[in-house]
């Protein structure tokens, strides 16, 4: 079994207070798709840093136990998209933080660049492992309704 715990800086847990969203439920909810993706008998615990960075673009750096969630949101008009925002950027990089640290994908896997990113070309949104985190995004619409 895989235990993930979220250590959040002080503008993360600003946020899960000002979104009313338990950390707790998040870790639960975020260790549940993990052990259902990833099979293990064996007990791993990881310690995972979640840091709050000015702007709309969050990131994780391959290699790293270290998530950076962007405080503020795109194109966002009511607190419920914030909200959605949000959570689905953070699940978004743990995703590739699951891809790196538990299922050992190379970062030459993710092949694309900065331009590719801003113009939304195919080597971006059609590259599979960024297509697994779009998938964990979907399911961050049915966390938002649970909690």
């Amino acid at each position: 079994m895989i235990t993930i715990k979220l250590n959040c800086d002080k503008d993360i847990r600003q946020k899960l207070k000002t979104y009313k969203i338990d950390k707790h439920k998040l870790e639960n909810f975020l260790n549940y798709h993990t052990n259902n993706l990833k099979k293990t008998r064996k007990w791993w615990h990881y310690d995972i840093d979640v840091k709050g960075i000015k702007g709309t673009d969050s990131q994780y750096f391959w290699d790293e136990d270290e998530i950076e969630v962007a405080l503020n949101c795109c194109d966002c008009k009511t607190l419920k998209q914030r909200r959605i925002f949000f959570l689905s950027s953070l699940v978004h990089e743990y995703r590739h933080w699951v891809q790196c640290k538990l299922e050992n994908v190379s970062d030459k896997k993710l092949d694309y660049s900065e331009e590719d990113i801003a113009e939304r070309t195919d080597t971006y949104t059609k590259n599979k492992y960024e297509l697994e985190c779009n998938e964990w995004e979907n399911l961050v619409e049915k966390f938002n309704d649970f909690i």
